[in-house]
């Protein structure tokens, strides 16, 4: 059976009417079969969207329907914002002074750049105070955003295979 977006949508947002509460109203919804309700209910449960209320029995395969009830993780899909679930996996990343420093000089070491200029930068950036590091780290980020159609490719190919 072909999975139905707009029949999820329709059960999900049933099911956060009656939230914190269950209903038996999403097994049959308006012109979509019992059996389309129940297989989109069994779909979005497997991804924790709803408690179907769905119970398997015996060896027939026989099935209870009791009450489903929409979860925090189905109230959240539903918001525009991705709800609570969106604000509580934020990450925030704190790279340390230092480690800024160790990766720009990677790049300096790893540049074409003649040797005299390569050592001219790498004691500038060496004895640089924080301040100054900081800003330079600040425009390097300005440069890297104002490049972005560069970056992208790379981008698009690591978020789909996990690296470069």
């Amino acid at each position: 059976m072909k999975m139905n977006r707009e029949l999820q949508r329709e059960l999900l947002a049933e099911l956060r009417d009656h939230y914190p509460g269950r209903s038996s109203s999403v097994y049959g919804m308006g012109e979509y079969s019992q059996a389309e309700c129940v297989a989109n209910l069994i779909y979005m449960q497997e991804h924790g969207l709803v408690e179907s209320g769905i119970e398997f029995s015996g060896l027939s395969g026989a099935k209870t329907l009791t009450q489903a009830k929409i979860t925090a993780k189905g109230l959240d899909f539903l918001e525009d914002d991705g709800g609570m679930g969106a604000i509580l996996a934020t990450v925030t990343i704190k790279l340390h002074e230092d480690t800024l420093r160790q990766l720009i000089e990677a790049k300096v070491q790893a540049s074409s750049l003649p040797e005299d200029q390569k050592s001219g930068i790498l004691k500038a950036l060496r004895e640089a105070p924080g301040e100054t590091t900081k800003q330079l780290i600040t425009k390097l980020v300005d440069l890297g955003m104002e490049n972005a159609q560069k970056a992208l490719p790379l981008i698009q190919t690591l978020l789909q295979n996990g690296q470069p």
